[in-house]
């Protein structure tokens, strides 16, 4: 499938002077330095690769292609992929029937629409960061999904407000800790919507996903097979199926605002992730502030993520409660992060970004931004990164 992707982008350019074809790009020359060679620095849950000790490429790099075919006045197919430090990614392969101004259908691969900023999630042309807060778009678990939407936009007045409504399934992986190793995520019977509203200098988003979720992992999985095996009683089995992280519900919830005054604006998300088993629940959040100063733009930011424990010690054996409330400690995700950074507006599609974080790690869970092996020793890192990115 990559190798296909690869083609089909390389290929599709030759038809980039016909009308009907549009071949557009994106990409970020991405360096990233924190001093502990003890920690990987990655900034999202689905990376395995990072920054440790040296200057690196491998957190923020990355290029698109987009492929647009207008086939005719209703129907257009988009294929998008990237390449980064994890490889060639297919994000985007979808058919897309437009009924009129205000009504369209999708089907096919589409990014899944879980926060305010994921349709540009690898644009970093679109955004004033280098990254998006990994706080809030770092624990989102996957990207793209297959599937159909349905969306809706409408003008009232001032007011541009558009209604989306999807659903389908998704697989991916995401880098545990180094003694658990990694966890498959598989994602099928979603249902989503969401509402985006936008008049005068105000944006708001709000977006609920339903999904029954598989989380599969040798050393979890092996441990609640082997368990639920064993000589114990049918309700110390029944409890153990409630925190099984495989095939169990799971809800999203989002919220987004920004709002833009003279040179000034102010945004901010919250995302609240229910599981539902064994796997803690995550509740994360971000504000931000920026000032426009001709082609200047500094910003500060302020994020934090924190877990909530499911499991309620409510099996009556010492030994699989001191087993389960392991597991659960280590899915507990907390930590806080600063984040001042400057944009410079260099060239029409072209940004230099400068940022500093510090990210700091709390001592109820374990920060998703550093990979470590000691993950009951809290850490706080300082990280320095520079990015250009561009746009054709």
């Amino acid at each position: 499938m990559k190798k296909t992707l690869i083609l089909v982008l390389i290929s599709s350019s030759l038809f980039a002077d016909i009308d009907d074809f549009h071949i557009n790009g994106f990409g970020t020359l991405g360096l990233s330095y924190q001093d502990n060679d003890d920690i990987i620095y990655r900034s999202s849950l689905r990376s395995s690769r990072g920054t440790s000790g040296k200057v690196s490429l491998q957190n923020d790099s990355k290029f698109g292609l987009q492929l647009d075919w207008e086939a005719s006045e209703q129907i257009d197919f988009t294929i998008q992929g990237t390449v980064d430090s994890e490889g060639v990614n297919l994000e985007w392969a979808n058919i897309k029937y437009t009924i009129n101004d205000n009504h369209s259908f999708k089907f096919g691969q589409m990014r899944f629409p879980t926060a305010m900023y994921s349709d540009i999630l690898k644009v970093g042309y679109s955004y004033n960061w280098v990254r998006l807060p990994e706080d809030v778009y770092g624990i989102l678990p996957l990207t793209s999904y297959l599937g159909a939407e349905y969306n809706y936009r409408q003008t009232y007045q001032n007011i541009e407000y558009s209604f989306k409504l999807y659903g389908g399934r998704a697989k991916d992986t995401m880098t545990g800790a180094e003694d658990i190793g990694d966890y498959t995520i598989d994602l099928h019977n979603i249902l989503g919507s969401n509402i985006a509203v936008s008049f005068d200098n105000l944006d708001i988003y709000l977006g609920y996903t339903y999904t029954d979720i598989s989380i599969d992992n040798p050393r979890i999985n092996d441990y609640f097979d082997k368990t639920l095996s064993s000589p114990i009683s049918e309700s110390e089995k029944d409890l153990l199926r409630y925190y099984d992280p495989r095939g169990k519900s799971t809800h999203y919830f989002s919220f987004g605002m920004r709002y833009e005054y003279e040179n000034f604006y102010m945004l901010g998300e919250y995302v609240w992730i229910d599981m539902n088993n064994i796997i803690s629940d995550n509740y994360a959040g971000y504000i931000s502030m920026g000032y426009h100063i001709d082609k200047f733009t500094p910003h500060i930011t302020f994020s934090k993520v924190t877990g909530k424990s499911n499991y309620k010690n409510s099996i009556n054996n010492d030994i699989i409660n001191e087993s389960l409330q392991e597991m659960s400690k280590r899915t507990l995700t907390s930590q806080s992060h600063i984040t001042l950074g400057l944009r410079y507006d260099w060239l029409d599609s072209v940004a230099l970004k400068m940022q500093y974080d510090y990210i700091k790690e709390d001592s109820k869970g374990i920060g998703l931004s550093l990979h470590k092996e000691s993950v009951y020793h809290p850490d706080d890192i300082n990280l320095l990164s520079f990015s250009m990115d561009f746009v054709f």
